[in-house]
């Protein structure tokens, strides 16, 4: 009898998922240090003495917050503020037109929806760059150049078209005989979608807003475009001009770095679990 005869059934099975095993463990290791390694050198520089710059290795001999503490006597916190503000109402107007529009997307049975989502993949192709004289002259004639909620109006023509395509197969997952029952209890299709299909959608829709909220919060472009007035500037176009304030001061400008992550990081951390189970997009409990 041969050694393969001879094998217990699934030892090659078992060996093949061992090794699938091990090739996402060290994917997962590469990943952890192309990220981590560049976080662990903005938190080391960001503790360092301005002195300590050039001598120092990766992490500082002598850790010390001067850096961190010399923002708060600046223009750091309206900054923040305003990121919060624009983030915030960027995610609210994209879910808000997202979440309709994906759901009745999902219920129409036409021809015309493959190619309208191809057309509007397609659309996504275009440059940044040329929607700004377009969407500059929409936003004069609202009266929303120089505001906040024009920015973030402007922003959700950009994530929009995103969360529908990542909330529609969602909806499609639902199944059909759920609508079907909460009709014959008498439930519109408005309250269908707020009462039933979001609840179990959760977590799909807690990925959707986390992920615009990220892109959000580092949207530079349309911020330094539509904003006039320096108070009214965001956190990522106060980095950029960090850049040329601090020059060489690398200890400062970390610091900002650090400090403009932590918020986001923080929501990630609070919605890990449901981040966590919004991998499977589309599942139903």
């Amino acid at each position: 009898m041969s050694i393969a005869q001879s094998a217990p059934p699934g030892r090659g099975i078992n060996s093949e998922g061992r090794g699938w095993r091990r090739v996402g463990l060290v994917f997962l290791v590469l990943l952890t240090l192309a990220y981590g390694l560049p976080l662990l050198w903005m938190l080391g520089t960001s503790l360092k003495e301005a002195g300590d710059l050039a001598t120092d290795g990766w992490l500082p001999s002598h850790p010390t917050t001067a850096a961190y503490r010399s923002f708060f006597a600046t223009d750091f916190l309206p900054a923040l503020r305003n990121s919060v503000v624009i983030s915030t109402t960027t995610t609210l107007l994209s879910l808000g037109l997202a979440v309709p529009a994906a759901y009745g997307l999902s219920r129409t049975r036409s021809r015309l929806i493959v190619p309208g989502l191809v057309l509007l993949l397609v659309v996504q192709l275009i440059p940044t760059s040329a929607t700004f004289i377009p969407l500059f002259r929409l936003l004069a004639q609202l009266g929303l150049v120089n505001s906040q909620f024009g920015v973030s109006l402007a922003q959700a023509t950009l994530f929009v078209p995103f969360a529908v395509l990542i909330l529609r197969p969602a909806f499609n997952a639902l199944p059909p005989a759920l609508e079907e029952a909460a009709s014959i209890d008498g439930a519109g299709r408005a309250r269908f979608l707020l009462r039933i299909a979001l609840p179990l959608l959760r977590n799909t829709v807690l990925v959707t807003a986390a992920i615009v909220l990220v892109s959000s919060w580092g949207e530079l472009v349309y911020s330094l475009t539509f904003l006039l007035e320096q108070d009214k500037y965001p956190l990522s176009v106060y980095i950029a001009q960090s850049v040329g304030r601090f020059n060489n001061t690398w200890n400062l400008l970390m610091s900002v770095a650090v400090l403009a992550s932590l918020p986001v990081l923080l929501v990630v951390l609070a919605a890990q679990r449901r981040l966590r189970d919004g991998v499977t997009l589309g599942a139903v409990k």
